[in-house]
Formats: C-alpha cells, sequence, structure tokens
C-alpha cells in the first residue's frame, strides 16, 4: 500500500471511530435541547430527561429518566438499575448525587406490566424530643413506600412517578442497613 493511501485508511477509520461514538438526546418538553454530558448554554433545566429503551418482560419500554445542570454540563440524575427474576422485576433509580434512591416493583400478569409497589429512600433527620419542646437532630433514612396499582404500556415518565404522603414514610437510624430499615418497615427504634 502507498502512503498517501495508508493515511487515507487511517482517516477513515478515525472518521468511523467517531461517528460511532453514541449521543444521548435530551429532551424538554419532547423537543431536544442538547446531548448528555455535553455543555449547553441554558442555566436551569426544567422537566429535562433522556430516554432509555429497555427490554421488560420481553416489551420494549421507553423509560424517561431526569436530566439537570452541572459544570454547564447536561447531567443524568438518576442512574437506571434492573432487579428481580421471574414475573417480578425491580426497577432502581438510584441518584448520582445524594444517595437516594426510588423503587418500582412490578409484575407481568398476562400479557400486561402492571405496578404493585413504589419505594423511596433518603437521608433524612429525625426530630427526638428530649422534652416539650426541646428536640435533638439525629441522622436518618427515610424510606417511604405505598402499594399501587397502574399499567405500564410503552413508556415510563420519572417525573411524578414517586409521590408520597406523610404516612407512607417512616425513618430509621442511619446506622440500620438500608436493606434493614425497608424488611422491618414502621418498626419502633430505640434513638
Amino acid at each position: 500500500m502507498k502512503p498517501h493511501q495508508l493515511i487515507l485508511l487511517f482517516l477513515l477509520l478515525l472518521i468511523s471511530a467517531f461517528k460511532g461514538k453514541a449521543q444521548v438526546s435530551v429532551y424538554s418538553n419532547e423537543s431536544i435541547i442538547g446531548q448528555l454530558n455535553e455543555k449547553t448554554v441554558r442555566t436551569a433545566c426544567e422537566n429535562c430527561y433522556y430516554q432509555e429503551s429497555i427490554a421488560l418482560f420481553n416489551k420494549k419500554i421507553k423509560i424517561k429518566i431526569p436530566v439537570n445542570i452541572q459544570n454547564e454540563k447536561l447531567q443524568t440524575e438518576r442512574i437506571l438499575e434492573i432487579s428481580g427474576k421471574g414475573n417480578n422485576k425491580i426497577l432502581k433509580f438510584n441518584s448520582v448525587s445524594d444517595g437516594s434512591s426510588n423503587w418500582l416493583y412490578l409484575q407481568k400478569k398476562g400479557d400486561r406490566i402492571h405496578i404493585i409497589r413504589k419505594l423511596s429512600y433518603s437521608n433524612a433527620v429525625y426530630a427526638k424530643e428530649i422534652k416539650t419542646n426541646d428536640f435533638d437532630y439525629l441522622p436518618a433514612t427515610e424510606v417511604c413506600t405505598r402499594n399501587a396499582s397502574g399499567v405500564i404500556n410503552e413508556e415510563i415518565s420519572f417525573s411524578g412517578l414517586f409521590m408520597f404522603v406523610p404516612t407512607d414514610c417512616y425513618k430509621c437510624p442511619i446506622k440500620t442497613d438500608v436493606n434493614d430499615c425497608i424488611k422491618n418497615g414502621k418498626i419502633k427504634y430505640n434513638w
């Protein structure tokens, strides 16, 4: 091969390598506003998300995952993890910044995918009353859980999915493992 042919081949390989690099579009209200992990001129990103397609119970589902702006770049707020087996799955939306997580429990019934439970946990503060109007504020894990009913057709949007009322939630001492806190439920802890 001649030198100019080698250079041409090298350039073609280089161009194909850059074209093969996956770009993930970021949306705001159904319009593309940029690419994930790329710089943006925006200073705020309300209702921004990227879409991830997954196979769930042999069905293709689109999931809208929140995006925010950090260091002038469009960054994901959550990472999706899927666990479970058989007819039961858990979609775990784990925060990349604060250690919180939101779980969606799914079950396949016939040809349909049902949401059967929602769970969230995050860092919190427990106000332990020492005496009247005198509190000690202790680090805690807050778990919120609620049975749910709903059917997933083609899309799941994280936004607004994990809404809870105060009676859905309880707190555990921060030293308690999160899995134990979830498993034990609303037991009374000795703070």
